[in-house]
């Protein structure tokens, strides 16, 4: 077992939790790279391809890029601050990522009731791929930060900052890929 420590690794100059946020954003890039370079692909291939702003409900898409940005500017805050404070940050974000889910939820039936399906073409099914992919890993930040949350009586402040530190970072990869999102579906 791997011991858990807020010191700094003579190896890599970083701390374990560090470390290994790091290298877990790294293997999203590769998983959000691979989707991005098949949605390159299918676009550049397909004969037509919707514009997003015509098609998808565009202020939906403006409401969540708001909810999103908030919060991840929320739970950067917080790794600047006393932990105690942090916490609070990082409670408001937690349910900011909730309020985008649910955005995303009634954007996504109303898409469903109009018939606008990931069977209906190349578009909606990377729209609905890409998307829910990324609904996911909401979600899992939402577990992420109620994690760090309820762990902070248990645990030194030295290790909820580090950990403060670590959902920062997840949140801010997660913030830059639905920008990116947003960018290529919404506004092209």
């Amino acid at each position: 077992m791997i011991p858990y420590t807020i010191d700094r690794r003579a190896d890599s100059g970083v701390n374990n939790v560090t470390l290994g946020i790091w290298l877990f954003i790294a293997s999203e890039v590769m998983l959000f790279g691979a989707l991005f370079s098949s949605y390159a692909l299918l676009r550049v291939s397909a004969p037509a391809w919707p514009h997003g702003r015509d098609v998808l409900g565009v202020w939906f898409g403006v409401g969540n890029t708001v909810v999103l940005s908030v919060m991840t500017a929320l739970v950067l805050r917080a790794r600047a601050v006393p932990p105690a404070v942090g916490r609070q940050f990082l409670a408001v974000g937690t349910v900011l990522a909730a309020v985008f889910l649910v955005i995303k939820g009634l954007e996504w039936r109303g898409e469903i009731a109009e018939g606008l399906v990931p069977s209906l073409n190349t578009f909606f099914a990377m729209y609905f791929t890409l998307t829910g992919l990324h609904a996911l890993h909401v979600a899992c930040g939402i577990v992420a930060n109620v994690w760090v949350l309820l762990g902070a009586s248990r645990v030194p402040d030295g290790m909820t900052s580090g950990r403060i530190r670590a959902v920062a970072l997840y949140w801010t990869f997660v913030d830059v890929v639905w920008l990116t999102l947003f960018l290529l579906f919404y506004l092209t």
